[in-house]
């Protein structure tokens, strides 16, 4: 049994989408098109005095302003450095978050398709 104002180490995961175009040259060669990309943005720390790590709506309004109003509708090979492949947007989402999370960001999870998706946890 938890004690009054104990502090405690939890994952707080919220989840976000995005519709986004992209295109691939080379080995994968595709013509552009549409995702709904799904990604889930998971932090890793240590509750406050009032029992929770973040509030998940700030945690939202973060995703929202950080990531999907960049990319909303968007053709990524635009909005990208590196090609728009999962792992690349993976790594773009997660460097977009890491300077507001800091520490607290423990991972991108980041879905092409309901079945295929891509983990990152930054170069640890």
């Amino acid at each position: 049994m938890s004690k009054k104002n104990a502090k405690h180490s939890v994952f707080l995961t919220k989840k976000s989408t995005f519709p986004a175009s992209h295109y691939h040259e080379g080995s994968l060669d595709e013509v552009e098109h549409m995702h709904d990309f799904y990604y889930e943005v998971t932090l890793y720390g240590v509750t406050n005095e009032e029992g929770y790590l973040l509030d998940f709506r700030d945690v939202e309004e973060v995703l929202t302003e950080t990531v999907n109003k960049k990319v909303i509708y968007k053709t990524l090979n635009k909005v990208l450095t590196l090609p728009p492949t999962t792992e690349n947007l993976a790594i773009w989402i997660y460097d977009q978050l890491h300077p507001i999370f800091k520490d607290l960001l423990y991972s991108v999870k980041l879905y092409e398709t309901p079945e295929s998706w891509i983990i990152y946890e930054g170069d640890k």
